[in-house]
């Protein structure tokens, strides 16, 4: 009868997406994985087959964490622009240092690896989609109210906002002011707004 593992699977997994999320992927080595979620390597392969494996594990596990934080935030508010302007601003300005510092996992992924592993830099590309489904289910809403242009196809609005939330994290790492990165969300929904309802002038 096989020992079961001496070990928490969330526990390692949580440690090595902290790994992950610090160093990149290519400069997370083996040895530093290990030591980080204290295991051997014999448990290591026998758990995880391959560094590989163990990423694509940890992007689910962040995907999870973050899809939960993200739809309570984008969905947790009627006015659909006003809490897709909530969504970035807490993005890009209300998270702890840390973690703007350090940027999106999967953004990160999709930037270090398209050149090198573009099979991984894919598959970060792809658990991004949960964003860009609240982002349509956001829009649809303000398209009905008539607060985003008739004259734009709401998928593509939904990817441009993944785009502009990609980009405000790369902010976050440059550390831009704070000011800056607001006039950057104000002209970023000023594409998707009616006119009418452009609101970023007014607000700051």
């Amino acid at each position: 009868m096989a020992r079961p593992p001496e070990y928490n699977r969330p526990e390692v997994l949580q440690a090595a997406l902290h790994v992950f999320w610090r160093d990149g992927y290519e400069s997370s080595t083996i040895q530093k994985l290990l030591d980080a979620m204290g295991l051997n390597r014999g448990s290591f392969y026998g758990a995880f087959v391959d560094k590989e494996s163990l990423f694509r594990e940890v992007m689910d596990c962040y995907v999870h964490y973050q899809s939960n934080i993200i739809s309570f935030n984008l969905m947790g508010i009627e006015e659909p622009l006003e809490a897709i302007r909530g969504f970035l601003e807490d993005f890009a300005l209300h998270e702890g240092a840390e973690i703007r510092e350090r940027g999106c996992l999967l953004f990160n992924t999709v930037t270090e690896l398209s050149h090198t592993r573009p099979h991984l830099a894919e598959d970060a590309s792809k658990r991004v989609g949960f964003l860009h489904k609240l982002f349509i289910k956001r829009l649809e809403q303000a398209y009905k109210l008539g607060d985003v242009r008739a004259d734009k196809n709401v998928d593509d609005m939904a990817d441009y906002l993944v785009a502009l939330a990609s980009g405000l994290r790369t902010h976050c790492k440059m550390k831009t002011n704070p000011a800056v990165i607001r006039e950057i969300i104000d002209l970023g929904l000023d594409v998707v707004t009616t006119p009418n309802n452009n609101q970023g002038a007014s607000i700051f």
